[in-house]
């Protein structure tokens, strides 16, 4: 099998690992503290942030456009 292959086995493990990971260690938890909730609901929000604005303070009016 080739290279490209094992990569992509690579990379679902870790990323199946990664969610479950941390769905073990939230369920320990019998009550999660409303600021550790509140952090956790703006992660999605940080994500798409740093992902956007690198692009958005390089780019010129015809990208903004597009």
């Amino acid at each position: 099998m080739s290279t490209t292959f094992w990569i992509i086995i690579a990379g679902a493990i870790a990323t199946y690992l990664t969610r479950i990971g941390g769905h073990l260690v939230i369920s320990r938890f019998d009550h999660i503290h409303p600021r550790v909730e509140a952090g956790l609901n703006a992660v999605p929000a940080a994500v798409l942030t740093t992902l956007v604005a690198p692009e958005l303070l390089n780019a010129g009016p015809a990208e903004w456009a597009a």
